[in-house]
Order: C-alpha cells, then structure tokens, then sequence
C-alpha cells in the first residue's frame, strides 16, 4: 500500500501530471492507483493547508481545514481496499517547512510514503518564474529578478513560512533541499527524482518517468490526450502585460484581475500573439548559464549522494540559455506597438464602474478575437498542446 507524494517543482510538469490525473482518473483507478477526489480543487486546498495557509490565494486556514485529512483517508481506504496505490499531487507542497512535511506524513500512517520532484533546467525555470510574478501583478524587469533573485541567494533556511529569508526562486526550484526536507526520515529508495523532458520532446516522456517513479504501469493513462496548457508569453508581451499592472495598481480586487486581465487577456490574447512578425521568445542571457549549472551541478551530486532514484536523463538539466550572439535579445523588451496598455486599463475600469459593461472590447490587444470569460489554462508537458476543457470529476 503505497502513497507518492509529487510535491513540485512548480511549472515542472506539475499541472501537465495532475490535468493527466484528473482527467483520466476512472481509467487510473481500475488500473490500480487512486488519485483522490474530495472535491475539484481539493489537491490544491489540501497542499495549503499543509503550508498553514494560503490567503494570498484566497485560500486561509478556515477555507482549507480538514482537506488533507479527507484525502489521505481517501487514500488509505483505497488502498487497503484494493491493495494498490495513491498518488497526491501539487507544487504548492514544494515549500514546507520541515514540521509542516512531518504532520502531513504522519496523516498518512500506514501507507508507504514516496516523494516524487518533477524537475525542469534553471534556464527554463528562470524564465517561467519571472513571468509568473508579472502574471500575479508584479512590475519587475527580468534585470530586476536578477539582481534581487537569481544573483542573490543567501543559502538554503527554513523557508518562507518559518521568516527564511532566501530568494523565492531558489527556494522554490532548489530540487535536492526539496528532497531533503520530504524525505527525512524514510529510507533513501522511497526517494525520486523525475527530470523533464527538454523542449520539443513528446509529452508523453513524462508521464513514462512519472509513472515509474510512482509504480504506475504508464499504460494505465493514455498520456496523448492533449492536456490544457499554460501558454508562454513573448518578450513584448511580458512587457506589455507589466505595464497594465503599472497602470492598474490596486484600483481593481484581486478577483476582478484575475478575470479580466490574466484569464480573458494575459492567458488568451497574448499567447494567440506567437509566431506572429515581431514576436520574441524569453531565453534566459547566455551571462546567467554559469551560475545556473553550478546550482544544477550541486543539487544532482546531492541526488547521487543521497541514493535517490534519478527516472530520465539527468544531461536535460543543463540550462537553456540564449546563445552569446547580438541575435538574441534580453527578456526585457519594449511593449509592442499594437497592444495598448492604456487602453485595456481603461476597459477594465468602465467594466467595474456602476452599470459597466462587464465584457469590456480591448480594442487593438483583442485581436478581433472573441471576448467570452476563459477557463483558467493549465500548463502543458514537453511540447504541450490544448485540449477541450475536461468533464466533471467522478468520485471513487
């Protein structure tokens, strides 16, 4: 009776294994491995409720009470139902603290415990992880991250939720700490290391290492379905979208953002935008590779030291970095002349105002294209597609 705890890394493959999960969890579970359903976002609440808390998301401890609980009871009734396995899944579980780890395992009494960390290269990662604040609100140049996060880590510590004061991108993607704290106490073996694939390989790469590490057999998923993804945005995209978040400040809810600017804007306009003239992708400067593989370097010989199970090539997790050529721009780039910042801020604030229209037009930014509300998009594997939005969850 086995449970395996994936517990990031975020935008490692994450939600790509989680949407995979969900979406074929019938066919999951006849084959022999439950993936829990309380209620659709329960994977989520429960990783937040692990963490304490998480208000910035709207999630505080009130809201998230008890959801670990139900889903390892889920789990362990499963298995000792069926004899087979479990899988609980979110990268929100990536940056608990050691006491935090403790009560979530001891939850889970009588199953054995696996920690899975689905890893991706600090290139990629550097880049992803910059847009994602932009995405939540933030103003910072990728120059700024740099210098305030990448070029200045201050050692591993405790972590945020116990007053650690180490940038958030190296807390987040340091793959052997990670390990490390979920992992202390249980033997070396119960310990996996999943690398993702490198740009352009076949999805279903991933789901092959993931399911081995979890002792799936990886054709109980038909992992060629498409899963929804979460799009990557352009140099000038990235830019235009910091600029409405200078214009909007906090003149809107949080809710309300998220609506009409990240979900009908930043997650469905902007990424239409790719391949377009002008378009330019985000690579992290060639000046970044040397102290990103060092970090990789130390965390896989911290792997090997340790014992833990490596599923894929670890040569994948070299940096992906711009050449060292004038070809290759810096991420932080001018807002491209047809999108109009100015002008989505001001849709979005008539849209708020007594008797708004509540589907604002964006002018140039839409592209013509049509403006019903969106699902939230959902990040993809190696070389992720988008599929329709999936069904309903079934119970088990």
């Amino acid at each position: 009776m086995r449970v395996t705890l994936h517990v990031g890394l975020s935008r490692a493959g994450t939600s790509y294994l989680e949407n995979l999960m969900a979406d074929q969890r019938e066919r999951l579970r006849v084959a022999g491995t439950v993936f829990p359903f309380v209620h659709p976002d329960a994977q989520r609440e429960g990783a937040a409720e692990v963490r304490g808390g998480r208000p910035a998301l709207g999630l505080g401890r009130a809201e998230v009470a008890g959801t670990w609980r139900a889903l390892a009871d889920r789990a362990r009734e499963f298995c000792s139902r069926t004899g087979g396995n479990a899988v609980i899944s979110h990268p929100l579980l990536s940056g608990a603290t050691p006491e935090q780890v403790a009560w979530a395992i001891e939850a889970l009494d009588g199953l054995e415990v696996h920690v899975a960390v689905t890893a991706r290269d600090l290139g990629r990662q550097a880049v992803t992880h910059w847009q994602e604040r932009v995405e939540a609100g933030s103003t910072t140049t990728f120059a700024e991250v740099v210098e305030t996060e990448l070029r200045a880590d201050t050692g591993r510590d405790a972590g945020p939720d116990d007053g650690g004061r180490r940038p958030g991108f190296w807390h987040a993607q340091d793959l052997a700490d990670t390990l490390r704290r979920w992992t202390a106490g249980l033997p070396a073996d119960r310990g996996h290391l999943v690398v993702v694939p490198p740009r352009g390989a076949a999805p279903e790469m991933l789901w092959t290492r993931f399911a081995q590490a979890c002792a799936i057999d990886d054709s109980a998923i038909d992992a060629r379905v498409p899963v929804r993804a979460h799009p990557s945005l352009g140099a000038g995209e990235v830019a235009a979208l910091r600029e409405v978040n200078r214009l909007l400040g906090d003149r809107v809810d949080r809710a309300t953002r998220e609506r009409l600017v990240l979900r009908e804007w930043a997650e469905t306009v902007l990424p239409a935008r790719a391949g377009r003239p002008g378009h330019v992708p985000v690579l992290a400067p060639a000046a970044l590779a040397p102290l990103l593989r060092e970090a990789s370097e130390g965390w896989l010989a911290e792997v090997r030291a340790a014992g833990w199970s490596v599923h894929g090539d670890a040569a994948a997790l070299e940096p992906l970095v711009a050449g060292a050529g004038a070809g290759d721009p810096e991420p932080d780039q001018p807002v491209p002349a047809d999108l109009d910042p100015e002008a989505l801020v001001a849709s979005v604030l008539a849209a708020e105002r007594p008797g708004g229209d509540r589907r604002p037009a964006l002018g140039a930014a839409a592209l013509q294209r049509p403006y019903p509300a969106q699902p939230r998009v959902r990040e993809a594997g190696p070389g992720g597609v988008v599929p329709p939005a999936p069904g309903p969850d079934p119970r088990v």
